[in-house]
């Protein structure tokens, strides 16, 4: 049966992989039968810019659930930071 989504958010710089780990994620979820969905959040890719990856990913009985874009403050189940001041970011915002 279906329940609520799993919440992951990934804080990287451009150029770390956040990207590329956050299609892992989601490609494994995949695999394993869940629904994943990811996106970015824009920000200054290129040139060690501060970015966001975020991925919603659920276990369905065949409907498609409606996943959301962003994470919303206090929602996330598991945070990823590649570095100490992403993290402090990430979390000053909730």
């Amino acid at each position: 049966p279906m329940s609520g989504p799993v919440r992951i958010l990934i804080a990287a710089l451009g150029g770390e992989g956040g990207g590329v780990l956050a299609s892992w994620i989601a490609d494994a979820a995949i695999a394993e039968g869940f629904v994943a969905q990811r996106t970015s959040v824009p920000g200054v890719a290129q040139r060690t810019g501060s970015t966001t990856y975020y991925i919603e990913l659920v276990k369905t009985d065949g409907r498609m659930p409606v996943l959301a874009l962003s994470p919303a403050p206090g929602l996330v189940d598991l945070f990823i930071a590649s570095e100490l001041l992403e993290a402090v970011r990430q979390t000053q915002a909730g």
